[in-house]
Parts: C-alpha cells; sequence; structure tokens
C-alpha cells in the first residue's frame, strides 16, 4: 500500500506519505493522528519485519524523503554494530582487559578495566577533568591521549553513569588499534555500502547537499524524562556537567549535528546522520537476511552484544537506565519491545532498535528537537502499532 504523496507546498500538514505493507495499515493511521493532532510535528519511520521493509512512512510539512539528518546519541547503536562485527569475527574478545588493545589506557589505575565494563557504561571515564570544547571534540587522537590518562570518576564496576560523549571515543579507539581503519570507515566499507544502508558516522563531502539542519527544540512539558539532562549553569559541576562537558558546551545550542566540523569528525557518540530507513535497515541486517544476504552477526553475537549488562540508577542521568555492551535494553522509558529488543535513542529523539522477538527493526527519526530528549514516545507509539500488527498476523 502506497500513502498519498505529500504536496510539494506543504500545504496539507495532516497527509502522511510512504509505503505499508498489507496488515500495516494502522502504523499509517497512527502517524496520521499524530501530524493531524501538531502542525509543528514532522517525522519518519521505518520497519523491517523477517528482513522485509513492511513500513516506510513520512508526515509533516517539515519533512523530505530523499534527506539525512544528525541524530545525535542513536549513532552509539550503529557504532555498537561495529563493535559486533568484530565480536562476530573473533577479533575483540568482550572480557579482555582494554589495554589488551590499547596499552596505554592503564593510566591512571585503569589496568584491569575490561572491554565489558568500558562498554557498558561503569568504567567511570564520562569525561575529563578540563571540559571540551567543539574544537577538541572533534579531534580524535587527542581525546584518545586524554582519555587514556584520565582517572576515573568513580571505582569501576562499583556503578554506572551514561558516557555520553567518551563512549564514542573508546569505540573508535578500540575499532583503529583492532582494524586499523576509523570506526567511520569500517562501518562504511564492511556494513553500509555493501547492504545498501543510509547511514554515516562520518559524513562525506558528496552526502553534504542531502543534509538538513535539526530543527530547534519546542518544549513538551508533559513528556517523559529524556537521555540529556538540561544542561543549566548550577549543575555544570555535577557528574551530568562532566559527562556533557556543560561547562563550555551547550549540545543543543547549536545542535552538535548541525556542525559541518561534527559531521565531518565521525563522532561515534554523537555525530552520526542518516534516514529513518537507514537506522531501521542497519538493525535489521543484525538479526534478518535482508534482499537475499545472510544476516551479519550470528544470534550468540546478537545475545552477547544486547544482554543486560547493568540496570539502576545513573549517576549521570539521574534516572534509572539499563545498557548491555553499549545498547540500551528496554525499561519503563524506553519501551522498545520484548525483553530482547535492543537499540539506542538520541537526545533529539531519534532512535534504532532491533527487536529479534519480533523479526523486528525499526528507525525513527523526527525533524524537531524533542524535548526534554531521548527516545520521542510518538516514536515509541509507531513501533507498538507495528508489534500489534505483527500479533495481529500471527494470530
Amino acid at each position: 500500500m502506497t500513502a498519498p504523496p505529500v504536496p510539494e507546498d506543504g500545504s496539507d500538514s495532516s497527509t502522511v506519505a510512504g509505503f505499508v505493507l498489507p496488515g500495516f495499515e494502522a502504523v499509517l493511521d497512527e502517524l496520521t493522528r499524530v501530524v493531524d493532532a501538531d502542525p509543528t510535528y514532522s517525522a519518519r519511520f521505518t520497519a523491517y519485519v523477517g528482513g522485509l521493509l513492511a513500513v516506510d512512512i513520512w508526515g509533516g510539512t517539515q519533512i523530505d524523503e530523499h534527506a539525512i539528518q544528525g541524530v545525535y546519541s542513536a549513532t552509539k547503536g550503529i557504532a555498537a554494530i561495529c563493535i559486533g562485527l568484530l565480536v562476530e569475527r573473533g577479533a575483540l574478545d568482550l572480557d579482555d582487559r582494554v589495554v589488551d588493545y590499547w596499552p596505554e589506557f592503564e593510566q591512571a589505575g585503569k589496568r584491569d578495566i575490561t572491554v565489558r565494563l568500558a562498554l557498558s557504561h561503569q568504567a567511570g571515564l564520562i569525561g575529563f577533568d578540563e571540559p571540551l570544547t567543539v574544537n577538541r571534540m572533534v579531534d580524535h587522537e587527542d581525546l584518545a591521549r586524554r582519555l587514556a590518562a584520565q582517572a576515573p570518576f568513580w571505582q569501576p564496576g562499583s556503578a554506572h553513569g551514561y558516557h555520553a560523549l567518551t563512549m564514542g571515543t573508546m569505540i573508535d579507539e578500540l575499532v583503529r588499534r583492532i582494524d586499523g581503519r576509523t570506526v567511520a570507515d569500517f562501518f562504511d566499507a564492511e556494513i553500509a555500502i555493501p547492504r545498501g544502508i543510509d547511514f554515516h558516522i562520518a559524513v562525506a563531502e558528496a552526502q553534504e547537499p542531502r543534509v538538513v539542519d535539526v530543527l530547534p527544540t519546542q518544549d513538551n512539558p508533559g513528556a517523559n524524562p529524556g537521555v540529556a539532562p538540561p544542561l543549566a549553569s548550577d549543575m555544570t559541576t555535577s557528574l551530568a556537567g562532566v559527562a556533557f562537558s556543560a561547562a563550555t558546551l551547550d549540545i543543543f545550542n547549536p545542535p552538535l549535528p548541525n556542525l559541518r566540523s561534527v559531521r565531518a569528525a565521525g563522532l561515534a557518540a554523537a555525530g552520526g546522520v542518516g534516514s529513518a530507513h537507514g537506522l531501521a535497515r542497519a538493525y535489521a541486517v543484525c538479526i534478518s537476511e535482508v534482499d537475499g544476504v545472510p544476516r551479519l552477526l550470528s544470534e550468540e553475537t546478537v545475545a552477547a552484544m544486547s544482554r543486560l549488562q547493568v540496570a539502576g540508577d545513573d549517576l549521570v542521568l539521574g534516572f534509572p537506565t539499563r545498557f548491555g555492551v553499549v545498547f540500551q535494553v528496554p525499561d519503563d522509558r524506553l519501551a522498545y519491545g520484548s525483553w530482547r529488543a535492543f537499540g539506542h535513542d538520541g537526545a533529539g529523539g531519534a532512535f534504532g532498535v532491533a527487536d529479534p522477538e519480533y523479526a523486528l527493526a525499526f528507525g525513527y527519526i523526527p525533524r524537531r528537537l524533542y524535548s526534554p530528549g531521548g527516545a520521542d514516545p510518538r516514536g515509541l507509539a509507531l513501533a507498538r502499532a507495528v508489534r500489534r500488527c505483527i500479533v495481529a498476523m500471527r494470530g
């Protein structure tokens, strides 16, 4: 089923467009309902079921189905897939120490931190004694040197807290040490280009004409708390302030992915750019054959990466979180699906998720920053609609 096209002048904000397979019409109805309820809302949502494209729809006056957009920390999920592929190939063992791959990391009492511990937000390496600026953020070599020398902000393994920016540095450096390429280049060559995935950890100049800016935030006071805390002056010395470099940065003003320097740098924590279709397809290839190409990761690797590592109060975010290896796993806020679901959201509202229980993968990107951040409940409602359709078809 193909939805009617959006008028070129955007005159009818209630119109949605795209494609749904028979049996998934309820998802189109849900997007239409949301667009009708809010004339400022525009978004794209894509879902694969059993490796087949089942839903690819968009709506609102400020959407372009050919554009790509920054997704903040939803990038972490894409970087996690790269880690999963190294695990799949036997090039990385999650229970090895980080220093086995990155010897300089042993400084400041970090010798015994394992890859598993570091990549599940337990290492206490949430930031730096000296806060980042944008110019320092985009210099990976400098960040890696500083992170290798940085002392943890708590005893590693004693608690967990969101490594908002440093998670990308750790992932990128591990990939470089193991493979020789940046995580952005590794993703392009080994995953995205061979499998037709419309996502970029680093955006090449040739792709820049497709990039659209993340639109400014409009508050939604009734929404659930999200990933990024408010960067107010009274919290710049808190652990959250350290993690987000709040003394020198406001990640929303301007939005980080709107900066060409950030998009070009290949920041695996927050700099990725793509489409909802690209997010959905990246997760689909992890759990299903897609277009006749075998799945990227085995069931064993998916289980190793998505198995719950930590749960409970997050020292950085100030509310409970749950993580596998890099990936978020479902909780009351992130109603991603079954207990087997895994994915990652971003401060702007976007997310990508795979749920093996439903043979489902989906991606969602709203055009406008979602406040207070994290997975946009309107996108999660679209994902629920897909699951209801799957259950109905299973009988």
